[in-house]
């Protein structure tokens, strides 16, 4: 069933029953994960008059004003729903997370869930909850060690949790999957591009592995008045998805020849149905921003789809954004976020394939490195425009100062100025990421903003 005809059948219900709280919740969290907080705005009336004393309706509250950041507004609903079920793991660590100033008993019950017997008796998501809350605050009072061991708990239980569902990190899968990649993107398939799709509108694609500042890149680009903010669209691998059937080929098939008029014409439609998509969601500017991680994977694919759209791949010192990987409490997550031998295996897999595409892929491929940014921002934005083809605008060199929802784990950061606070974060951990390159800055890698070259 797709989110849209789940939407549809949770109203209907909400019409026939509209005294059961657990369809209007259903609902609400429907919206927000389709990040319709318009219509959740309209719905939240209606939980508030009718399940006000029910701590889900103040936490969906919660999540929405967090989202919008307003972190006073969230902070209010969180404890509303805390003093309705005070061993919520969910308020408890959505509180945390809002890095606001949390009383001294509040942070007591917290450690008393996270450290006594009584907190293995909640639910393994309240757990999971409660014990990445506790770490967090260990952390934010130096307590590297003790810290850790609850991050360790944390992930260990989410992993688990993830194992019953049958949700696995598989390495051999991936490694065939990379192995098929490698062989199959070759240069003469860019030789042969498609025209211009004859709208003024141009997409950016902003790729990386989670937590490498694609969300704060997504920012900067859409402070530019020209500029719309698209945020986490799966877009880009549907659309692929669809072309590979339509060509009857599978994942780890190869692309019949460029000039193979089967694969012009599915290119062409393809190309028409990722547009139609933009408009669908309402983004319709000179530049669109597409930030997702995983089109680092089909980044080839979209520069056969747009030949002169820029691609942005963001990069961070191996260790910096193992922790911040580890440390961050995804709402929905993959099994290799939770285990530190798996994501190294994962970064090693992700580092091969972007060596692939630096040496293959038609300009612009941009790669920025958070570190060289977050530095100095005042020489890298300007670089990162003219890189794009965007014309500068003084607006995003403030990027904070943009209003607009953002529903990823960077929420905070992207609301503040642009600070470089967060590059030795890791460090107190160092013993426990000795899995990750010895690399203490990435940029000695690679250049921090450049059409690479082929």
């Amino acid at each position: 069933m797709s989110a849209a005809s789940d939407r549809r059948t949770l109203l209907q219900k909400t019409l026939q029953q509209p005294t059961n709280p657990a369809i209007h919740e259903q609902l609400a969290r429907v919206l927000l994960a389709q990040r319709d907080l318009t219509a959740l705005a309209a719905l939240q009336s209606v939980l508030d008059e009718r399940f006000g004393d029910h701590p889900f309706t103040h936490l969906i509250a919660g999540h929405a004003a967090k989202a919008r950041g307003d972190a006073d507004a969230a902070a209010q609903r969180y404890r509303r729903a805390l003093a309705l079920q005070p061993a919520s793991g969910e308020a408890q660590y959505n509180l945390v997370d809002l890095e606001v100033d949390l009383q001294s008993a509040e942070r007591k019950r917290i450690a008393e869930l996270a450290e006594s017997p009584a907190g293995d008796t909640l639910p393994a998501a309240d757990r999971i909850n409660i014990h990445f809350a506790h770490a967090r605050l260990l952390e934010r009072a130096g307590e590297a060690e003790p810290a850790f061991a609850h991050y360790r708990l944390a992930n260990d239980l989410a992993k688990a949790t993830l194992d019953e569902r049958g949700i696995r990190h598989d390495a051999a899968s991936a490694e065939r999957q990379l192995q098929a990649d490698l062989k199959n993107w070759r240069a003469g398939l860019f030789e042969n591009p498609l025209p211009p799709p004859g709208i003024d509108l141009t997409p950016v694609f902003v790729t990386g592995l989670p937590r490498s500042g694609t969300t704060l890149v997504e920012q900067i680009l859409a402070s530019h008045p020209q500029v719309c903010a698209g945020g986490e669209l799966t877009l880009g691998p549907g659309v692929q998805q669809a072309f590979r059937q339509q060509l009857g080929i599978g994942p780890a098939d190869p692309l019949p020849s460029p000039t193979d008029t089967a694969l012009r014409e599915a290119l062409a439609r393809a190309r028409e149905q990722y547009l139609n998509g933009l408009f669908e969601h309402g983004l319709d500017a000179r530049w669109v921003v597409d930030k997702l991680p995983a089109n680092a994977r089909i980044s080839g694919f979209l520069r056969l789809l747009f030949p002169d759209a820029p691609i942005i791949h963001c990069r961070r010192a191996p260790q910096a954004l193992a922790w911040s990987l580890y440390a961050a409490n995804f709402a929905a997550h993959e099994a290799w976020y939770h285990d530190l031998n798996d994501m190294a295996g994962v970064f090693q897999r992700h580092d091969r394939l972007i060596a692939h595409w630096r040496t293959l892929l038609p300009p612009p491929f941009i790669e920025l490195t958070y570190e060289t940014l977050v530095r100095a921002p005042d020489v890298q934005i300007p670089r990162l425009l003219a890189d794009c083809g965007i014309p500068f605008d003084a607006a995003t060199l403030q990027p904070e100062l943009l209003d607009r929802p953002v529903f990823t784990a960077s929420h905070a950061q992207v609301r503040r100025p642009i600070h470089s606070a967060a590059i030795a974060r890791w460090r107190p951990q160092a013993k426990h990421l000795v899995q990750f390159a010895s690399v203490d800055d990435a940029e000695e890698a690679q250049p921090s903003s450049l059409n690479a070259e082929r």
